[in-house]
Order: structure tokens, then sequence, then C-alpha cells
């Protein structure tokens, strides 16, 4: 997994984040936990949840099926209030994933 912040501002920020996979996927569900307290306020080719500082993201009808070896990306809005570190604890259909 990919996670880059493509703009911040004062309260909130941007990114995205790129899913890799070396098996194909009939559909995903990818976690991960913020440190800082951030919020995901609005997401797209992606469906989001957030309980706490957990996020559970669900792919969208069209991006659902992902061949082996391939990506798919999705973005998000976030609101953050202080830091804005990178999240950690990734996990990719409740498996832990590599991230870089």
């Amino acid at each position: 997994v990919g996670y880059h912040v493509v703009d911040q501002w004062t309260d909130g920020f941007e990114a995205a984040v790129t899913i890799t996979t070396g098996r194909p996927l009939d559909t995903w569900r990818l976690a991960w936990t913020f440190g800082d307290g951030q919020r995901v306020t609005r997401m797209w080719d992606a469906t989001a949840g957030q309980s706490g500082s957990r996020v559970t993201v669900t792919a969208a009808r069209y991006n659902a099926s992902v061949a082996a070896g391939s990506t798919v990306t999705f973005g998000f809005l976030g609101s953050r209030h202080g830091g804005n570190s990178a999240p950690y604890d990734f996990t990719l259909d409740g498996q832990d994933c590599a991230t870089g």
C-alpha cells in the first residue's frame, strides 16, 4: 500500500492511496489507523467508514476486481487538528500488508 499526502492546510489535507496486489481481488477492503486524530471527510473511488482512529475502506463497484500485479487508487479529503503523520497498521482483507 502506498499512502501519499497530496496537499495539506491548517485544518485539513488531501491524500491518495494505492493498493498494489500480487493476487487477483474480487473485491477488497483496506483498513488503517490514524495516529493524530485525523478524520476522513470525503472519499472518491471507494467508500470509507471510521470508528475512532480506525478507518475501513471498501471498493466501489467499478474497481472491486483487480488483476494480479495491478493497482487500484482512491483518494480522500481529511480533517486534522495538529499533526498529520502517516497512518499505520494497514490491512488488506484482514491481512497485514506492507507499506511503501
